[in-house]
């Protein structure tokens, strides 16, 4: 049996809060630390799965096309988390990081882990 990818960044960062997966606008992982509760409704964290996250990488891809050499990982400070989002595959990879953090570095370790574009 295949290891789900959150089990993998969850051992890899314990500032791991939270990983989903969304391949061709479905959701196909979607875990929460057992070490970390949620701090939020799950149903939240789906729309912005299926609604926001996409459109946030659609806009910063298109921007990084232009002149920047691409977008490799958009990071979004909150109130409670920060949240990284990489294009993965036929989607996205979304990671939920707790405040004390370097969101940055995690994010190198992220993708170097999963061998992606940093």
């Amino acid at each position: 049996m295949n290891e789900k990818i959150s089990a993998r960044l969850f051992d890899l960062d314990p500032n791991i809060r939270y990983v989903a997966i969304n391949q061709r606008g479905l959701i196909v992982e979607m875990e929460q630390n057992p070490q970390r509760p949620s701090l939020n409704p799950t149903e939240t964290d789906r729309m912005e799965e299926l609604i926001v996250n996409p459109i946030i990488l659609e806009l910063t891809r298109r921007r990084g096309n232009l002149d920047m050499n691409g977008m490799r990982c958009v990071v979004i400070r909150y109130g409670t988390m920060y949240e990284l989002i990489f294009p993965f595959k036929d989607g996205h990879l979304w990671i939920g990081v707790e405040l004390n953090a370097n969101p940055t570095e995690v994010a190198e370790s992220i993708a170097k882990c999963l061998r992606l574009p940093v």
